[in-house]
């Protein structure tokens, strides 16, 4: 079964309300390593300059591979109702633990943990994930297949139950509004295949609330694959520049493992 964790595992204190992290109206920081992030693809953003340039081979193998084309929200099919939004107060689980929650970095998320100071939430090795674990989650084989998964890193996760270490023991953010664009849209997920936001089977619980809430969770759906496409650019033509920026201090090198070092076989005492 996959792993799930009361809110009572982690404290015995009244779990404060979450309902503002889904308003959308947050105010992310914007430092100096995220403005350098933005002039650099601001060089790349337009797929013709890519095609004209030195990296002309790099730019169609990452095509070859990569569906490049960037989606605009009103293109894009949303199959959850209006107004519907997560019902943190009444959800018995955390989702921000169990390592098969783990949040996958985007460099714009490096990039914001790099100017707030939090760059010790960033963890290069991702989970080594169990073969039966992958088995019963298609999607979680797939994303732990993709190289984007392999290069980025993660949040650091902390114990036995692998909670997210952005939380604080009440079980609030501590990155809140400055959180990776994965939690800010979550569980709205975009389908790119079928350019449809569905409701992500990880959230069991639900509320209608203000519609400005479910259209700020839809868009940054859309937004996040968008930043995935961006990396991917990024990744394949501007690597030494993200070296410079130091966002690659925290990316994985060629022929390094990105998973963690599998743990070791227990074996049982000998018997004379």
């Amino acid at each position: 079964m996959p792993h799930r964790i009361s809110r009572e595992t982690r404290s015995d204190k009244p779990t404060p309300s979450w309902f503002a992290r889904w308003v959308g109206e947050t105010t992310s920081a914007s430092g100096e390593t995220m403005t350098a992030l933005d002039a650099l693809w601001a060089k790349y953003d337009r797929a013709w300059r890519r095609l004209l340039s030195r990296r002309v081979i790099q730019e169609l193998m990452l095509r070859a591979s990569f569906d490049l084309d960037l989606l605009a929200p009103e293109r894009i099919s949303n199959t959850i109702q209006a107004g519907t939004i997560p019902d943190c107060e009444k959800c018995e689980d955390i989702c921000c633990a169990g390592v098969e929650n783990v949040v996958s970095l985007r460099l714009r998320d490096v990039a914001l943990l790099m100017d707030i100071g939090r760059t010790d939430l960033i963890r290069r090795e991702k989970p080594r994930f169990a073969e039966s674990m992958l088995e019963r989650r298609p999607a979680l084989r797939e994303l732990v297949a993709s190289e984007l998964f392999r290069l980025l890193p993660v949040l650091r996760q902390e114990g036995e139950l692998r909670i997210c270490a952005a939380l604080s023991p009440e079980l609030r953010c501590t990155l809140h509004p400055n959180w990776p664009l994965s939690c800010e849209r979550f569980p709205y997920t975009l389908s790119a295949v079928r350019r449809q936001v569905v409701w992500g089977t990880r959230c069991p619980s639900k509320q209608q609330g203000p519609t400005a809430r479910s259209e700020a969770l839809f868009k940054a759906s859309v937004a996040t694959f968008n930043e995935r496409v961006r990396d991917a650019v990024l990744l394949a033509h501007a690597r030494p520049a993200l070296d410079r920026l130091g966002i690659g201090a925290y990316l994985m090198r060629p022929g390094e493992d990105p998973f963690e070092p599998p743990e070791p076989a227990h074996r049982l005492p000998i018997i004379a």
